[in-house]
C-alpha cells in the first residue's frame, strides 16, 4: 500500500510539476487550498508514514523506550495523574523531563483507544499539515505555485523530516509543523495566531524555547519587526527558565539524590570525553541534515541560524543511543528553518534578477529550486527507510520489509492472542520491552531487560513491585551490526533465570516462547521447570544426535486435560559452546506450538556443561486450546542464538548444520 500511494505520488509530482512549468505567466494564481498538487502530497507523504508507524507498532518493533513511555503517561492523565510513567527507579512525570504540555491535548484521543495508534497517527497527520505553511510562505514571497509546489514538496520528503516522525513520538516532532505554522502567521504580521502557534510550539517539548528565541532574534536583527522580535525572545527565555528551572523542580521524584537541572545535564552531556571519538560521525550527521538543501538554502543563512544552537547542542550529546544520529527525532526543529531559508534564498535571486539591468546574465532562482527539490528527494529515497529506498524492498536485516522493522511475522499474532488470553488488566507488571506498548493501560510497568543492562542486573530490584512479569524467551526483535546480533533470542536468558529461581514467582502460561510469571501463583497453576545432572549414564547409548548434543533419551507424559511434562535427558559430546545454545520442541510444522527447553536454557545452559556430562531436563507445558485432537509428531532441535533468525526456528540456525529429530507421536485429546 505505501509502495503503491509513493509511485502514484512520484508520477503526479512530475506531472503537475511541469504543468507549473508550462503555465503561461500571466495565468492568475489560485488560492493554496485548491491546489490538487498541495493535497496529493500531503495525503500521501501523511498515509505513507502513519502506515509505516503503525505498522512498526503492529509487528512488535515499537518498544517501550520511547513510544511505550508516552502512551503510558498520557493514559495516566485519564486517572488524575500529571503525565506519569514508569521509569526503571520507578514512577515519574514528564514535567519532571522535556515538559510536554502539549500532550494534554491527545489524552481524550488515549481515553477512547488507551493504546499508542491515535498518538502515532496524530503525529504523522500532523506532520504533513506543516506542508500548508510551507506553500503559502512560498507562494506569497516567491509569487509562483512552482515555487510553492517545490518548498512544500521539500518539507514533506525531508530526510529528516520523516525520520522524525518515523521514529516513535516527541515533542519537537509535533512542534515541527507548529513552528512552520508561526513563521507563516509572522510573515502575513498576524501576530494574534502568531502568539497561539508559538505558544502552542513552546508546550511541546522545553527546549523548544531555544528556537522560538531565534525566531524572535531574526525578527529583531533583519525582520523590521523588533518589538514582536524582542517580545518573542523575552517569551521564550521566560518560559524556558521557568519550565526548566521551575516546573521540572516542582514535579521532580522527592528521593532525587540531584535536581532536575543537573540530572538532565548530566544525562545528555555526562560524558564529553566521547565526542571526539565520534567526530567525524557527528559531522557526517550534520551533512546530512543540512546538505540536502545547501545548494539553495545557503543563501537563506540569516534564517538557519534560529535552529543553529539547538543542532549544535544535539551534535554535542552523549546521551544514551547515539542521540546525534539523523535517524532519531532530535533534528526536526531543524527542518522549519531549512525550509524558511530556501524560500528566503529563493526570493533573493528573484529580487537579483528584477533588479538586475537589461542584458545583464543573472541567476535564475527557478532551475535552482527544482534541483534542490530533485536533491532532498534522491537524500531521502537514500537515507530513510520507506518506500522509495531499494533496502525498503530487499529487506536485510534491520531495513524495511524486515520482520524487525515494518514487516510482521505469524509469531504476531501468537502475541496478539497470549497478551488477550493471558495477561490481567491493570495489574503491575514488567513486560519484554517491545511487548510492553500494548500494555501501557496501567499504573506500574517496567520493562523486563532495559537497553542499558548487560542481561539480569535491574529485573531483581524491580520484581518486589510487580505481581507480574511478561518475557519473551524467542526475543525476535534484532538488529546485525558489524556482523553481530544484537537483541535476538538470547536476549532475556538472564532474566528468565532470575524468574525460574525466585520461589515467589511461577510460570503459568507459556506459548511460542512467550512466558508469564504469576506472583504467589497456587502450585496447580505453575508449570514445574526442572534441571538436574545425572550420574552413570555417560555411557548411555545415544538415539540421536543433534550436532554435539546427544539425545539419550526423551518422552513425553500426559498429565491431565491438555497438561503434559516433556524429559529430555542430553549428553555433552564436544567442548563447551561459547554462547548459550537453546532447544525449541515443536508439534509438527506449526509455527506457533512451539516450545522453548527453560531448564537447559535458562537454569543450566549447555555453555556451562562440561564434556561428556550428561543432564537431564523436565518441563510442564499447556497445549492451547486451538491445537487441534489427533496425533501430531513431536520434533526437537537445538539452535544457536548467533544466527538473526534463529529465534524464528530458522533451519539455518541449527546447531552444527543438525537436522530437527522425531521424538515421538503425541496424542492430544479434545478440549
Amino acid at each position: 500500500m505505501a509502495g503503491l500511494l509513493s509511485r502514484y505520488f512520484l508520477c503526479s509530482t512530475f506531472y503537475f510539476l511541469n504543468t507549473e512549468i508550462t503555465r503561461m505567466p500571466s495565468s492568475p494564481l489560485k488560492p493554496w487550498f485548491v491546489d490538487l498538487f498541495l493535497w496529493v502530497a500531503m495525503v500521501v507523504v501523511g498515509t505513507t508514514l502513519t502506515l509505516l508507524s503503525l505498522a512498526r507498532y503492529w509487528g512488535y518493533n515499537a518498544g517501550m523506550l520511547d513510544l511505550g513511555n508516552m502512551a503510558q503517561a498520557i493514559w495516566s492523565v485519564t486517572q488524575g495523574q500529571p503525565l506519569v510513567f514508569t521509569q526503571p527507579t520507578g514512577a515519574y512525570s514528564r514535567l519532571t523531563g522535556h515538559v510536554e504540555f502539549f500532550y494534554l491535548l491527545f489524552v481524550p484521543f488515549v481515553a477512547i483507544w488507551p493504546n499508542p495508534q491515535p498518538l502515532l497517527t496524530g503525529q504523522a497527520l500532523l506532520a504533513a499539515a506543516g506542508a500548508i505553511p510551507a506553500y503559502r510562505l512560498a507562494m506569497r514571497q516567491l509569487d509562483s505555485r512552482l515555487a510553492a509546489r517545490c518548498i512544500a514538496l521539500i518539507y514533506l520528503l525531508y530526510p529528516v523530516m520523516q525520520t522524525a516522525v518515523l521514529f516513535d513520538f516527541h515533542g519537537d516532532t509535533l512542534a515541527m509543523p507548529l513552528l512552520l505554522f508561526a513563521l507563516d502567521a509572522a510573515d502575513r504580521k498576524a501576530w494574534r495566531s502568531y502568539s497561539i502557534w508559538l505558544a502552542l510550539a513552546l508546550s511541546c517539548k522545553v527546549y523548544v524555547a531555544a528556537p522560538v528565541a531565534g525566531i524572535g532574534a531574526y525578527l529583531w536583527l533583519w525582520g523590521g519587526e523588533r518589538r514582536v522580535g524582542t517580545w518573542t525572545m523575552v517569551a521564550a527565555v521566560v518560559y524556558g527558565a521557568v519550565v526548566f528551572f521551575g516546573v521540572r523542580e516542582l514535579f521532580a521524584a522527592p528521593a532525587a539524590e540531584q535536581s532536575a537541572a543537573v540530572s538532565y545535564v548530566s544525562h545528555y552531556y555526562g560524558n564529553m570525553h566521547e565526542i571526539w571519538r565520534t567526530l567525524p560521525e557527528r559531522l557526517g550527521n550534520a551533512l546530512v541534515v543540512f546538505g540536502p538543501a545547501l545548494f539553495l538554502a545557503w543563501r537563506g543563512w540569516r534564517w538557519l541560524l534560529p535552529a543553529a544552537p539547538l543542532t549544535l547542542a544535539v551534535l554535542l550529546s552523549t546521551g544514551p543511543g547515539g542521540v546525534y544520529h539523523y535517524g532519531y527525532h532530535h533534528y526536526a526543529l531543524v527542518v522549519p528553518f531549512i525550509v524558511r531559508a530556501l524560500i528566503e534564498a529563493a526570493a533573493r535571486l528573484r529580487q537579483a534578477a528584477a533588479q538586475a539591468s537589461a542584458g545583464r546574465v543573472v541567476r535564475r532562482w527557478q532551475p535552482d529550486l527544482i534541483f534542490t527539490s530533485i536533491i532532498v528527494l534522491l537524500c531521502m529515497a537514500l537515507l530513510v527507510d520507506q518506500p522509495l529506498n531499494p533496502l525498503f524492498w530487499l529487506a536485510p536485516p534491520g531495513y524495511g520489509r524486515d520482520h524487525a522493522v515494518y514487516g510482521s511475522i505469524e509469531r504476531d499474532g501468537v502475541k496478539d492472542r497470549f497478551l488477550a488470553e493471558h495477561v490481567p488488566p491493570k495489574v503491575p507488571i514488567a513486560a519484554s520491552m517491545f511487548l510492553a506498548p500494548r500494555l501501557v493501560a496501567r499504573e506500574t510497568l517496567y520493562v523486563t531487560r532495559y537497553s542499558d543492562d548487560p542481561g539480569g542486573e535491574r529485573l531483581p530490584r524491580l520484581l518486589p513491585q510487580v505481581d507480574y512479569v511478561l518475557a519473551d524467551g524467542l526475543f525476535d526483535w534484532r538488529q546485525v551490526i558489524d556482523g553481530a546480533v544484537v537483541g535476538g533470542a538470547a536476549y532475556e536468558q538472564a532474566e528468565l533465570g532470575i524468574l525460574l529461581r525466585d520461589p515467589a514467582f511461577g510460570l503459568v502460561a507459556a506459548r511460542d516462547g512467550l512466558l508469564l510469571f504469576q506472583r504467589d501463583a497456587p502450585p496447580a497453576t505453575r508449570l514445574a521447570q526442572q534441571v538436574e545432572l545425572v550420574d552413570g549414564a555417560e555411557g548411555a547409548e545415544a538415539i540421536a544426535q543433534l550436532g554435539p548434543l546427544a539425545l539419550v533419551a526423551a518422552e513425553v507424559r500426559h498429565l491431565e486435560g491438555r497438561r503434559y511434562r516433556a524429559s529430555f535427558t542430553w549428553r555433552l559430546e564436544g567442548a563447551a559452546p561459547a554462547r548459550n545454545w537453546f532447544a525449541v520442541s515443536q508439534l509438527g510444522s506449526r509455527s506457533d506450538a512451539r516450545m522453548l527447553h527453560l531448564p537447559t536454557f535458562a537454569l543450566q545452559p549447555v555453555s556451562t556443561w562440561q564434556r561428556g556430562q550428561v543432564v537431564r531436563e523436565q518441563f510442564e507445558l499447556n497445549l492451547p486450546d486451538d491445537i487441534p485432537a489427533g496425533t501430531h509428531p513431536w520434533y526437537v532441535a537445538w539452535y544457536d542464538p548467533a544466527h538473526p533468525e534463529a529465534a524464528l526456528g530458522d533451519p539455518r540456525a541449527r546447531v552444527g548444520g543438525s537436522e530437527s529429530v522425531l521424538v515421538q507421536e503425541l496424542l492430544v485429546g479434545k478440549n
